[in-house]
């Protein structure tokens, strides 16, 4: 029955007997239990006999990949270069606060073109080892710049008072230019150290499927990315949390109005980064559990990883929505393009009339 429906099916004797082939050889050379041959991982959905699962899950993942692209994609184009063009044309005046919400801008647009390379799925991208590194290296740059610089807002922009760090994050963000800089090297560094985790180093030519986050990594790699991604931001969150609380408390001035300003922006960027980052770390911690016991899942667990991927993409376009529309140069730009197609339309009215009575005449 399971050996005549989709190629799911139809592959899964030959992938099983590969497996246990390659796991027959691991033995015999003494590596079948080094947690970091990941020579036997594979994708469930190509090696399952639950064929029903696989077709419900691929199809999920279909039609939810079908509405990412027609409305999150070019959602997320359009008001990120909307944003970025008014970042260009006021930068004469431009604060820091802007600096950092520009940064954030170019990181969304980027996160959302690559997530292009999903587009086909339930299938995978094949490519060779050395592009998929490529690739998730710059991912995970732009995973971890938005992290570190939403940290740095969240110091800089909201608390005030008279507390060692909350002054210095005051300083650097009178200086944005210097600490972008510093928040991209700890990117740089951050995904560096996971590529050295991938644990293809010595099969760069060798292809593969692919995906932002490969699934043949080493277990360290969810590890050490869910910690400095994730659980990191969410301790330095908390603390920001207990300072604010410490500022109620003590009944401090009111904010100045840059710092009003900035609130609902900066707050609104934070949670729905923590929100839509949330389900993918569980997934990515999923599936380090699953590598350590030596399982390659089902097709439930791969349809909760594609799905969570697609969430974290889908948080470029929230977040770019979040700027067009509480951050005030950008809310007011978008509220004159009416008035803008308005005031064309009348200057070309005056030339056509006069083109068309000189044609009468």
């Amino acid at each position: 029955h399971g050996s005549t429906h989709g190629p799911a099916a139809r592959h899964a004797p030959r992938d099983r007997g590969e497996q246990r082939g390659v796991l027959l050889l691991q033995l015999s050379h003494g590596g079948g239990m080094s947690s970091h041959n990941m020579s036997w991982v594979r994708y469930p959905s190509r090696v399952s006999t639950a064929v029903e699962d696989v077709i419900t899950a691929q199809s999920i993942v279909s039609r939810c990949l079908h509405v990412y692209m027609a409305v999150c994609v070019p959602v997320s184009l359009a008001a990120g270069l909307f944003n970025l063009t008014t970042f260009l044309k006021g930068r004469a005046k431009r604060g820091g606060l802007d600096t950092f919400l520009s940064d954030l801008t170019v990181t969304n647009v980027l996160v959302t073109l690559l997530s292009l390379t999903t587009i086909s799925r339930p299938d995978y991208m094949v490519a060779t080892n050395l592009s998929c590194a490529v690739l998730s290296f710059l991912a995970n740059v732009c995973y971890f710049n938005v992290q570190y610089v939403q940290l740095a807002m969240l110091f800089a922009f909201l608390p005030q008072g008279s507390v060692p760090c909350l002054r210095a994050a005051t300083k650097a963000a009178q200086r944005p230019v210097e600490s972008l800089a510093v928040i991209g090297g700890c990117a740089f560094c951050s995904s560096l150290g996971l590529v050295a985790l991938l644990g293809t180093s010595g099969e760069l030519s060798r292809t593969a499927l692919c995906q932002v986050d490969p699934l043949t990594a080493w277990p360290e790699y969810e590890i050490v990315k869910v910690s400095l991604g994730f659980g990191l931001a969410l301790v330095l969150k908390l603390a920001f949390l207990l300072l604010l609380l410490v500022q109620l408390a003590r009944r401090a001035a009111p904010p100045q109005r840059d710092v009003a300003s900035a609130r609902p922006v900066v707050l609104a960027t934070a949670l729905t980064t923590f929100a839509c980052r949330l389900l993918y770390n569980i997934a990515l911690l999923q599936r380090c559990q699953l590598k350590l016991q030596r399982d390659i899942g089902s097709p439930r667990d791969e349809l909760l990883m594609n799905l969570a991927e697609l969430v974290l993409f889908a948080e470029s376009c929230v977040n770019s929505l979040a700027i067009l529309v509480l951050h005030r140069p950008c809310r007011l730009a978008l509220r004159s393009v009416p008035e803008r197609l308005n005031q064309r339309c009348r200057k070309g009215e005056p030339s056509d009339g006069f083109s068309l009575k000189r044609v009468g005449e």
